[in-house]
């Protein structure tokens, strides 16, 4: 017998499933347990011996073709009995629809991951109305990302918008320290408000966690800043290993995720700003998943033409194809172009495009048959592939906006951003100036 591998168990139980739903007397869920293993839960009980021996067949054909991957056959379906809480269960928002029939989902799937779950979890609602939130994210570091919001939060203050910045980058902190003198500091950071909050006293950190960028002052509205960290800060190791936690609460626990959304909408009611950037963790990590998927945020994708940057993107772009929010979460989406080499090389901008186009159509594009498909050209100005530019040029390698006499002119931070500018400032053009 073959052996079976991860890569290959799912779509093994897929088809399968698949082929006996007609049989099943309820819409079957397969759940992936921490090892992979999978076996399938149906909403019925299992006190009919007659439906059970039915189902003989299907658990020995699954059993043989799943391998390693699922379970003996005796504890190969889970029925109401064996869930603690069966109704929730079935309704669980972490439940991925597989396939659908006559546009409803029959078949899904529900994960148990160590990590990497907010990356499906569904799109929490705004309890309220909320500013405009961008979420700056790249696969690996060293692509300009935070140097971009840095010159980006300056365009708005030129425009007199009030901008709050917030470092969510918690393992590799820095847009803070670009911003902020060291003396300048709050007294509280980010994780402080995990901390604290996780012991019912994070409301009284916030008003604390936000100071004045020095760049602020060379437009006609303002930046503010939350850092990763605070003024005096000795134990900021100790308190990153532990502010990644869900809590307990009477409702049940609240997940990391929505934490975080509860903190970043008590900075908006302090602070009353136009726009938010978020600086997000580089890679795939479960806080740059809260970033782009829970907080009903624009997730501006930094690129770069390279075969790596692709390949990551797609594996990401892939497991957003069973996203429970997948219309939602992929209309969020924009890739930009990051340190474009040269501004007269069309060649370099021809081929990232077209890379990108192939990205989204193998992935969360549909096919331009259904109605009302999500799908663009690839010449399509206003399709999420096409990218916002950022140009590489070397005036910015001097880029200090806390040292006086390293500030850049408008005139080169313009040239580098110009496009980026311009189409970022569509999204705002409603938004009133302070």
């Amino acid at each position: 017998m073959a052996t079976i591998r991860f890569n290959d168990a799912l779509k093994q139980a897929i088809d399968l499933v698949s082929h006996w739903h007609e049989s099943l007397p309820s819409n079957p869920v397969l759940v992936r347990d921490l090892h992979g293993r999978i076996r399938v839960a149906l909403d019925v009980s299992d006190d009919d011996e007659k439906f059970l021996a039915s189902l003989a067949p299907l658990a020995d054909t699954l059993h043989k073709a799943l391998g390693a991957f699922t379970y003996p056959k005796k504890h190969l379906f889970l029925f109401q009995e064996d869930l603690p809480d069966p109704e929730h269960f079935f309704q669980s928002p972490e439940l991925q629809p597989l396939q659908w029939k006559e546009n409803k989902p029959v078949l899904y799937l529900l994960e148990r991951q160590v990590t990497g779950q907010d990356w499906l979890t569904p799109c929490q609602e705004a309890t309220s109305r909320i500013p405009p939130r961008f979420t700056l994210f790249g696969l690996k570091g060293g692509v300009g990302r935070s140097t971009a919001l840095a010159i980006w939060a300056w365009h708005l203050a030129q425009q007199g918008r009030k901008v709050l910045i917030i470092d969510l980058d918690l393992e590799s902190p820095g847009i803070g320290s670009t911003l902020l003198p060291s003396d300048k500091f709050p007294d509280f950071g980010v994780v402080d408000w995990f901390i604290e909050s996780a012991v019912d006293q994070g409301d009284t950190v916030i008003p604390n966690m936000v100071a004045d960028g020095p760049i602020y002052q060379l437009g006609k509205g303002s930046i503010r800043v939350v850092p990763a960290f605070g003024l005096e800060e000795p134990e900021y190791l100790a308190k990153l290993a532990r502010c990644y936690q869900g809590i307990p609460s009477k409702k049940g626990p609240i997940s990391w995720a929505k934490r975080l959304e509860s903190l970043v909408a008590a900075l908006e009611q302090q602070e009353k700003p136009d726009v938010v950037l978020l600086d997000s963790r580089a890679g795939l990590h479960d806080i740059a998943a809260a970033t782009i998927t829970q907080l009903n945020a624009t997730a501006l994708l930094f690129a770069v033409d390279t075969p790596q940057t692709w390949s990551g993107y797609r594996h990401l772009f892939q497991n957003w194809t069973h996203h429970p929010q997948r219309d939602k979460l992929r209309s969020r989406l924009q890739i930009v172009a990051a340190m474009v080499p040269d501004i007269n090389d069309p060649t370099y901008l021809e081929s990232f495009q077209v890379q990108s186009h192939k990205l989204f159509s193998s992935t969360i594009y549909e096919e331009d048959g259904r109605s009302a498909a999500f799908n663009f050209s690839l010449r399509d100005d206003s399709a999420p592939h096409t990218p916002w530019n950022i140009l590489w040029m070397s005036g910015l390698q001097s880029f200090d906006p806390l040292n006086a006499d390293r500030v850049v002119s408008s005139r080169t931070l313009n040239a580098a951003m110009g496009e980026f500018f311009e189409r970022a400032d569509l999204f705002l053009e409603d938004i009133p100036n302070s």
